[in-house]
């Protein structure tokens, strides 16, 4: 049995990708980071930032990540759209330039109306993102 399953995919106005190419791979490793939990992304994931970083927070202090570079993501699943709650993962990769996945952690769910430090939603409105043009990623049972 396959599955089609369609994701609406925002990026931040502020860190939309600047080619085409990077757009795609963003949004591959965006649900190949969902899929890690063997989840089934619905309305969308959120790149939280565009660039490759290697820092994250631990124990309340920003510092290099043991796991090394990753790109920060939002997801929600069908059941999370309705209640306004979200999951944050970090997607690592290999390669930095062409964002091999390698191995995904992921938070606990939490509100949309999480503040972040700087005072605003983690989950930010839909004024403040762009949404990328529709894909579809399919999926084979391993049965």
């Amino acid at each position: 049995m396959s599955t089609i399953n369609i994701v609406r995919y925002y990026f931040h106005k502020a860190n939309i990708p600047a080619t085409e190419q990077r757009m795609r791979q963003l949004i591959a490793l965006a649900y190949q980071t969902a899929r890690d939990k063997e989840l089934y992304p619905k309305a969308r994931i959120c790149p939280v930032r565009s660039p490759v970083h290697d820092t994250t927070t631990i124990n309340g202090r920003r510092q290099k990540d043991p796991r090394g570079a990753h790109v920060t993501f939002s997801y929600k699943t069908q059941d999370q759209l309705g209640r306004e709650t979200h999951i944050a993962c970090h997607g690592y990769v290999t390669d930095t330039e062409t964002l091999e996945f390698k191995e995904a952690t992921h938070a606990e769910e939490k509100p949309d109306s999480t503040k972040k430090v700087s005072g605003k939603a983690v989950w930010p409105s839909e004024a403040f993102l762009w949404e990328a043009p529709e894909i579809g990623y399919g999926h084979m049972s391993e049965e």
